[in-house]
Parts: structure tokens; C-alpha cells; sequence
């Protein structure tokens, strides 16, 4: 865990946004996630935005997913964010991640397509932390017909 604090830098806020790509769900998509919540506590840094996954907190839903070992360690990750740290957290929910440029326009707090292009999601993940928004929420996200700052500006 020392090692965690130590390379965390001297911030207001952290983007975890770390993920195994499936190789090691246990590991660092859980209990790595836990690992720098643990940290950024102890440095005091208290804003913390997760990247999830579109319904990472509805277990019901997992069963016959294909990704269903990928969102029960997202679940508990999350779960552990919400309630075992004092963190200042966000919890950003996007559906799936595909390599296209960024449109710039989303849907924040509703699902409206089943996709979100990595590029509108890292700027949102940004704009959440820059704009102070979302503070204590799960946000649902996916590629939509709203600019990205005004979209974030809704949440506050």
C-alpha cells in the first residue's frame, strides 16, 4: 500500500480508470481499485472518479453476461467506494467503450445508444473532476446529442 501512496501524486482529485483488459478481474480491477481508494485516503486526496461499467451495481443483471466476472468485481469495487470510504467519489457508468473519435455529445443520467467513444468518456471523466460535479453520484453515460460541458453542468 505504501508503494500506491508513494506514487500517487500530489492532486485534488484521482481518475481510476485502470482496468486488467479481463486478465486479472480480482487483482487490479478490484483490489487494486480498493487499494488506491485506501491510498488517496490516506494522502488526503478526496475527490475520486471510477470508471465502471454500465450496471455494475445491479447484480440480478450479471447472470449469462459475457462480462459477468468483469462487473461482479466492478460491483464490489464500487460497493467499496460507496460505502467503506469518505472519498468525494464519483461513479461513472458508461456503456461500452469503442475506438472512434469523440462526438463531444452525450447523455449523462440515462442510457440513449449502447456505445461511448473512449475519447467522450476520458473528457467527461475530466470535466466531472474540473467542473466539481456529480459529487456522491452514479452517473449512467453513453454518446448522445448533448455537449459534453453542458451535459456535466446538468449534474450540479
Amino acid at each position: 500500500m505504501d508503494d500506491i501512496k508513494e506514487a500517487l501524486p500530489e492532486a485534488d482529485a484521482i481518475i481510476f480508470a485502470a482496468g486488467s483488459g479481463g486478465r486479472d478481474l480480482l487483482k487490479i480491477d478490484l483490489h487494486g481499485a480498493v487499494k488506491v481508494m485506501q491510498a488517496a485516503e490516506e494522502k488526503e486526496i478526496n475527490r475520486f472518479v471510477m470508471l465502471s461499467s454500465k450496471g455494475s451495481l445491479s447484480p440480478d443483471e450479471f447472470a449469462d453476461s459475457p462480462l459477468e466476472n468483469y462487473l461482479i468485481a466492478k460491483y464490489y469495487a464500487d460497493e467499496w467506494l460507496i460505502h467503506n470510504t469518505h472519498l468525494d467519489y464519483t461513479i461513472l457508468q458508461p456503456t461500452t467503450l469503442v475506438e472512434k473519435t469523440g462526438s463531444g455529445k452525450v447523455t449523462l443520467g440515462a442510457y440513449s445508444t449502447n456505445e461511448n467513444s473512449i475519447d467522450n468518456v476520458a473528457d467527461v471523466l475530466i470535466g466531472l473532476v474540473e467542473n466539481h460535479a456529480g459529487i456522491k453520484e452514479v452517473i449512467e453515460m453513453s454518446t448522445g446529442n448533448e455537449p459534453i460541458p453542458e451535459a456535466i453542468n446538468e449534474l450540479n
